[in-house]
């Protein structure tokens, strides 16, 4: 008995090794090198309050994808996000802040093509800013908001939430490869931490594709997440301005991903948050030709497809977005429909 014991425990310990070493072979994406490795630093600065950014007041140019893509410019305002136009400057329309990870970015296309400024040539009465960047989740997302994105005041801020995002919070989490300031729950509060250390057991990639599993595939990132809208809430009624969610597909619809849109869906109905899903729309319009060949990112119909989205969702929202300046795509302006109370005093969070 003793001697089975042993050689079921060796066979076990013989097979833990192996597939340490095969999957170090195949070195899996889900893999993080520790420390975290910046994979673009031409593009990319750490910047930890809100994470990183891109380098500021610069015109950059990336070829996308990598070999023989496009030749995009890529022209950063002094607070790092892609765009001409500098944040701070008001211009008296109407602000809607859009935040967002690489999608909103506009990955593949210029910055022309992407949906913020086609939806600003739709609206010509709002001003859109983007605040999109490459890799974040709606906790960097949440730190881009509160560190810049509140000046001027804007009207309605939207969180454009693709699949990934929901686990993007998780505490191993590096963006494009830096050692960002994390969120983690204290008491049922969100409290920011260091990128924590990881002893020498955690960097295995047994170890990692398990945590990997876990915020990927379960409800582990639910709460935290939950707490991060809770604050974008807290926000909306500190500061008058209205919070939203739009949760953006990729070209098709796995099983994780209904799980975590039903899940964003159901917390939007429980605290009367405005929600705007996209996947019925994409799916109407053959998915896989609104993205780029071969990656999940918008091609420049996905742009204009959303920007259309987007322009019917925040109409219908009860702001005055609609109150001031003429819809390029509507001869009059109609009065928007008292469906969401804009924020004042006080917001109830359960």
């Amino acid at each position: 008995m003793r001697l089975t014991v042993l050689l079921a425990v060796a066979s076990f310990a013989v097979a833990l090794v192996g597939a340490e070493l095969a999957l170090r072979r195949a070195h899996p994406l889900w893999a993080i090198p520790y420390p975290p490795v910046c994979y673009r630093p031409d593009l990319f600065q750490r910047w930890d309050p809100y994470g990183y950014r891109l380098w500021p007041s610069r015109t950059m140019q990336e070829r996308y994808p990598k070999p023989g893509g496009r030749l995009l410019t890529i022209v950063s305002n002094q607070d790092g996000f892609r765009s001409r136009r500098e944040l701070h400057e008001a211009d008296g329309r109407r602000r809607v802040v859009v935040l967002g990870d690489s999608m909103v970015f506009g990955v593949g296309v210029e910055e022309a093509e992407r949906c913020t400024e086609l939806l600003e040539a739709l609206e010509p009465g709002w001003r859109v800013d983007n605040l999109g960047m490459v890799g974040y989740g709606p906790d960097l997302m949440l730190r881009a908001l509160e560190a810049v994105g509140l000046d001027p005041p804007p009207d309605v801020v939207v969180l454009v939430i693709f699949s990934p995002d929901v686990y993007r919070v998780a505490p191993e989490a590096h963006g494009v490869g830096f050692p960002i300031p994390r969120f983690v729950l204290r008491s049922g509060r969100l409290t920011t931490v260091p990128y924590p250390e990881r002893p020498a057991w955690q960097r295995l990639f047994l170890v990692q594709g398990l945590r990997y599993v876990r915020w990927r595939y379960t409800s582990a990132a639910f709460p935290l997440n939950e707490a991060i809208f809770d604050r974008v809430l807290e926000l909306g009624a500190q500061r008058r301005f209205t919070p939203a969610i739009v949760f953006a597909p990729g070209p098709r619809d796995w099983s994780d991903d209904r799980r975590r849109r039903h899940w964003l869906g159901a917390y939007a109905a429980r605290r009367h948050l405005p929600f705007l899903d996209l996947t019925e729309p994409v799916q109407a319009a053959g998915a896989e030709a609104l993205y780029l060949r071969n990656d999940p990112h918008w091609n420049p119909e996905g742009h204009r497809l959303v920007a259309r989205e987007l322009q019917r969702f925040l109409r219908g929202l009860s702001t005055p977005l609609a109150a001031v300046g003429t819809s390029a795509s509507d001869a009059g302006v109609r009065a928007i429909p008292e469906a969401y109370p804009r924020a004042s005093g006080t917001l109830t969070l359960y």
